[in-house]
């Protein structure tokens, strides 16, 4: 640890704001870093040099003209050792007191400094292993990334959850010990943890103020279960769903919209719903209708329309695609195509804003 000269010169100023005595720092070398009389910077300073060597506080009663002034010198220690100097010019009776008290605030200072520093190393440090931890395909093959979990103290074999929040304010957001957080984008807060509580803290507290959140399976695959919390939020948006928030309740639904089981001849269908009023009208009752999951009850609760008219309108969709909702392969041929029209919704609109 080594004295830095704008530090010292900083306190030197505040001091000597207060006090009617000019005060001088000095580094490990004995030479002046920081000064009231700036002329005397980087000048060596005979007095400390003893100082130094013999680590012990003295006073300097003659004067050594530009090499040293009446006064007392005292070092100033940091790890059990002298890393500089602290002088106080004036009668050595008088200024011994405040050099002592100058000694002590800027050890403390010196140590606080220290051990921020240390502090955002360590942050720097994980923040780095956490991307490369994130983007990791195979965790159990990578040699590097175990050695840097190893020098972190991180069981890498230990199952967790990734969870992806959405907040302009991260500072307000609390993180429980333990866990392990960065900013994946300006808006997404990465949270990474092996507690299940912990899991349904986060929750309630997005629950709370209205966050979106996405909660991936636990998995000792980070990326992958990044990439299901991502998915999770992205098809919560897609499909405008205000109840789900792990990936396990829409997990086929993301491998069905991610596959290539959509047609050409039903996408255009869906498209051409959008022109006209009744078109817009039977996509409405077909979004309650899966949401309900084809309850119809539910749906014309949802829609606050009678049940017969939900029913007209559903045997309106069968017609119109030619499909039997009652038939299971018609349903799931229908809904997943209805997922790829979503998406590609979603991405239109997207590109457009």
């Amino acid at each position: 640890m080594k004295l830095d000269p704008n530090l010292a010169q900083s306190i030197v100023n505040k001091m000597m704001e207060n006090i009617p005595y000019n005060i001088n720092m000095m580094n490990e070398h004995g030479y002046i870093i920081a000064s009231g009389d700036k002329k005397r910077i980087n000048t060596l300073h005979l007095g400390a040099i003893d100082i130094i060597k013999s680590g012990k506080t003295k006073p300097l009663i003659e004067s050594l003209g530009k090499f040293g002034q009446p006064g007392v010198n005292i070092p100033i220690e940091f790890d059990h050792k002298t890393i500089g100097v602290i002088g106080i010019t004036g009668d050595p009776k008088k200024v011994t007191p405040l050099a002592s008290l100058l000694k002590v605030s800027t050890e403390l200072l010196i140590s606080q400094l220290n051990s921020t520093k240390i502090k955002n190393q360590h942050k720097e440090t994980l923040n780095h292993f956490l991307y490369q931890w994130i983007e990791t395909d195979d965790v159990a093959e990578n040699e590097e990334l175990k050695i840097r979990a190893r020098d972190l103290n991180i069981d890498l074999s230990i199952p967790r959850v990734a969870i992806i929040v959405e907040t302009k304010d991260f500072n307000n957001f609390k993180i429980i010990d333990g866990d392990f957080s960065f900013r994946k984008t300006a808006q997404q807060l990465l949270i990474i943890t092996k507690n299940n509580a912990n899991v349904s803290t986060y929750l309630a507290a997005c629950q709370k103020s209205s966050l979106p959140i996405g909660i991936s399976d636990k998995s000792t695959e980070l990326k992958m279960a990044v990439l299901q919390a991502i998915n999770c939020l992205e098809i919560c948006r897609i499909l405008n769903l205000n109840d789900v928030f792990y990936y396990q309740q829409i997990s086929f639904t993301d491998q069905l919209m991610r596959s290539s089981l959509s047609s050409k001849k039903y996408l255009g269908a869906f498209k051409s719903l959008l022109k006209t009023n009744s078109g817009l009208e039977l996509l409405e009752t077909l979004d309650y209708y899966f949401k309900s999951n084809g309850n119809v009850t539910k749906t014309s609760t949802e829609l606050k329309v009678h049940r017969n008219t939900t029913n007209y309108r559903l045997n309106n969709i069968s017609e119109y695609f030619n499909l039997d909702l009652h038939n299971l392969t018609d349903m799931i041929q229908l809904y997943t195509n209805y997922l790829h029209f979503k998406k590609e919704l979603y991405d239109h609109q997207s590109a457009s804003n």
